[in-house]
């Protein structure tokens, strides 16, 4: 899969299954889900995958680009 990956990026197969994780836990918010996909048996592991400042910092950044973008649509 990582060699099939196509770009200027670096890819291996570490960062295939850590984003595969992060994207499973962002979309669905199950933790107990994601230890079963990826062989964990602590939840303290599979919590690894999820970070919440990053997400806050997502969050932000996307409401400050709706107000900007709704600011400069109404000059």
């Amino acid at each position: 899969m990582a060699k099939a990956f196509k770009s200027n990026k670096s890819m291996s197969p570490h960062k295939l299954r850590h984003t595969y994780g992060t994207n499973l836990v962002e979309q669905l918010g199950d933790i107990h889900l994601l230890m079963t996909q990826l062989g964990h048996t602590s939840t303290t592991t599979a919590a690894l995958y999820t970070n919440p400042e990053q997400e806050k910092a997502k969050k932000t950044a996307k409401l400050l680009g709706e107000r900007r973008t709704n600011y400069l649509e109404k000059d």
